[in-house]
């Protein structure tokens, strides 16, 4: 999905419609609100939302305000990318990549191993949590260190 920035003046219009209370600031539920009405075909992707939330809230206030509002945008769609390709690998909808499901989508991810030992050393290396599956939150790590999907830092 294409994204392009947006200028200050539209980005202002868009944070007043983001902000259902009118103070100034964005709460979760807000970001959730306005996605839902304004960008439907995120509508369901929850863990992109919420990764978009934490990531653009650089103050740790729990909250976004207007100085973090752009970033949130750039998340927002960059998140959803990655939670669509993460939804391909996930063939059983469980918002997790088995072992099983990554051998059979691994070379989505540009993994071009050549035996399973091989795959394995791969998934476990993304598994970080050594919790035997790879949660979208490790997808997204790894998916940033190897730039599968051009983040907005670059």
């Amino acid at each position: 999905m294409a994204h392009k920035k947006i200028e200050k003046s539209e980005a202002r219009k868009i944070f007043e419609i983001f902000d259902y209370n009118g103070n100034g600031i964005l709460s979760l539920a807000e970001i959730d609100r306005a996605v839902i009405e304004l960008y439907p075909q995120m509508a369901n992707d929850k863990p992109a939302i919420m990764r978009a939330y934490k990531a653009a809230d650089t103050s740790k206030d729990g909250f976004i305000d207007f100085q973090e509002f752009g970033r949130l945008i750039d998340l927002l769609f960059y998140y959803d990318e990655l939670y669509k390709l993460f939804s391909q690998l996930d063939l059983n909808h469980d918002r997790r990549i088995s072992f099983d499901e990554f051998k059979k989508g691994h070379k989505l991810m540009g993994i071009h191993a050549r035996t399973k030992k091989e795959l394995k050393a791969a998934f476990d290396a993304i598994d970080t949590n050594l919790g035997g599956y790879i949660l979208f939150e490790e997808f997204c790590i790894y998916a940033a260190k190897q730039k599968l999907i051009a983040s907005p830092d670059d």
